[in-house]
């Protein structure tokens, strides 16, 4: 048998050994899991964890090892590298386990580089456990290969583990698919797992109808115990509203920022802010609207938002309106079910819930009418005898949508560019929710309904136009202040009123409402990351999220952190050539998006 050949009937077996090491040391992670999760994750969880394993042990050394093995097939120098890549892995996953664990989050580069010295400690001890352990393997399987092989048992093991890998990766984009959370709920315990999405194959196949697979989810998630893995909130509430509990507005406009709350652009809610409170340094809890949404309902980072909507728990907030006896006019230009999907967060376990708003006027102006129209006649139906809360969603600003026949309030600049033009159309759009807004709080003046009345007026997150020249627009791109700073008017009855230029966040609101309008007497850490808007409580640091990845915001800087990377940018948004990682608040931060685990 020739070196190369012998070299590399080692590095199969010693890898296959070496992956039943990683399997062992890694089971914390399926227990975690196993215990909270029923029915079909019991056949998927065990089949990604052996396949996932097998890439962790195996890709390092395709990558490193076998590659010398063909150029330079030298026993001294190979078997020495594989037992010293196996030895990092045995020490990193255990480090890992020890860590997800007691904080439920994973080591990558920019949390590693977090460590205390006594942590790097441990991680040196498991390393040489590991090196030990490996290479007492290493010895093992060398003498082991020095014969031909009688039987060829190498081959099927490696099938079973591409099996096991492929099979898991088909079963969560399958049950992806089919919003089922007993399985895409496993991703976030394994380090470095990125699953095969639902690409949208399925249903040009014609193997999956979308809407009733959404339906079937969302009754699925109904049919779950509302603990699951969260333990929210932390304690039992104990709250004592006060008689006669008011009426409560929350007019939520999309992507409005806030430098267009100014009397040229938004003026009907500009002059309702000078009789208000008003936020001047507000932020959202994400650059998108499932994000930004879910921030201003639950209180809490919106890296939670699967958790919670896989189980369909609706936030505190809307559990106490309904314990309340609150009467729900819930209306939203969009349809709850796509994008932000209110019915498995926020408007969740509503009976009756309307899902979409249908008009007879083109585009989203045209459904934003509407919704208007249909909260008027809600209003005319209500019970007087009982408090209401109201929800007026609108949607025409993000799209840039004024109606075809609404005056040209704001022209681009000659020679324009199409940012320019949609910017112009922006304003526009702003200007006529603006309209819709005001022609809301006049009907509520002629009912004698506004007095008394709660009002809150904000967005989900901003909108960008590539202002800083760095090729940012939309959302959802950026975590700029132009997708992240958004206007928030409150007009509390009894309550102050003028401008807060302290820094405050969405994260703020459910603890007003709960302590303010509920009379709950839990600090707000029970249930929520944020403070009351009236105390004289700003962040020096917030969360803020997207759908793949989440952003550290400071006064000064902006880190984010990307699935298997990381950069950090300043005030003006521009990368920081050798930054230095915030330590403190990121381990602040990843603490607080693992808190209400169990």
């Amino acid at each position: 048998m020739t070196s190369r050949r012998r070299l590399l009937r080692w590095v199969h077996w010693f890898v296959a050994v070496h992956a039943g090491l990683l399997g062992f040391i890694g089971l914390r992670y399926l227990w975690l899991y196993m215990r909270l999760s029923p029915t079909v994750a019991w056949v998927y969880a065990p089949l990604a964890y052996i396949g996932h394993i097998g890439v962790l042990a195996y890709l390092p050394i395709l990558l490193l090892v076998v590659p010398l093995i063909l150029l330079f097939p030298r026993p001294w120098l190979v078997v020495p590298l594989g037992v010293v890549l196996s030895s990092l892995a045995v020490g990193f996953l255990t480090l890992d386990s020890l860590v997800f664990a007691e904080n439920r989050y994973h080591l990558g580069i920019l949390t590693a580089g977090l460590l205390a010295p006594q942590t790097w400690l441990f991680l040196g001890i498991y390393f040489g456990l590991g090196l030990a352990i490996e290479g007492m393997l290493a010895r093992v399987v060398w003498h082991r290969t020095e014969a031909p092989p009688a039987r060829r048992v190498g081959r099927y093991l490696v099938l079973g583990l591409v099996g096991c890998f492929a099979v898991g990766h088909l079963m969560h984009a399958w049950f992806e698919a089919r919003y089922d959370v007993a399985v895409t709920s496993f991703t976030r315990y394994l380090p470095f797992y990125f699953p095969l999405r639902d690409t949208k194959l399925q249903g040009r196949l014609g193997l999956l109808d979308r809407t009733i697979a959404r339906e079937r989810g969302v009754v699925a998630a109904l049919g779950r115990l509302p603990a699951g893995e969260l333990q929210y909130p932390l304690h039992p509430l104990t709250c004592s509203p006060p008689r006669p509990m008011p009426n409560v507005l929350v007019i939520v406009i999309d992507a409005m920022r806030a430098d267009v709350l100014e009397p040229a652009t938004a003026p009907r809610m500009s002059e309702f802010a000078r009789g208000a409170t008003r936020f001047a340094s507000h932020y959202s809890g994400g650059n998108a609207s499932r994000a930004g949404m879910f921030s201003i309902f639950y209180g809490v980072p919106a890296t939670y938002w699967d958790a919670f909507a896989g189980f369909a728990r609706p936030p505190l907030l809307m559990d106490l309106f309904r314990q309340h006896e609150y009467q729900l006019g819930l209306f939203a230009s969009s349809p709850v079910y796509r994008i932000v999907n209110l019915d498995r967060t926020v408007l969740a376990r509503i009976p009756n819930l309307r899902l979409e708003t249908n008009s007879p006027y083109p585009g989203s102006s045209g459904r934003d009418r509407t919704l208007t129209d249909e909260w008027y006649r809600w209003l005319d139906r209500r019970d007087p005898s009982r408090p209401f809360l109201g929800f007026l969603y609108y949607n025409a600003v993000v799209a840039s949508d004024p109606p075809d026949d609404y005056p040209h309030m704001f022209l681009p600049p000659p020679a324009s560019t199409h940012l320019q033009r949609l910017a112009a159309r922006y304003l526009s759009a702003v200007h006529f929710v603006d309209g819709l807004v005001g022609q809301v709080l006049d009907d509520l003046r002629r009912r004698k309904l506004l007095d008394d009345l709660i009002v809150l007026i904000t967005s989900d997150h901003g909108m960008e136009f590539d202002e800083n020249g760095l090729g940012f627009s939309g959302h959802g791109t950026s975590y700029s202040s132009y997708q992240m700073h958004v206007p928030l008017v409150l007009r509390w009855p009894g309550r102050p009123v003028g401008l807060i230029e302290r820094r405050t966040s969405h994260n703020d609101v459910a603890p007003t409402f709960l302590s303010g309008l509920f009379g709950c007497t839990n600090p707000p850490s029970d249930y929520s990351s944020g403070h009351d808007l009236y105390t004289d409580a700003p962040w020096s640091w917030l969360i803020a999220a997207s759908y793949t990845e989440f952003a550290l915001l400071e006064p000064d800087r902006v880190t984010i952190v990307y699935p298997a990377s990381y950069e950090i940018r300043g005030p003006d948004y521009r990368l920081i050539p050798h930054p230095t990682p915030p330590r403190d608040a990121l381990l602040s931060a990843q603490k607080e998006m693992g808190r209400f685990y169990r």
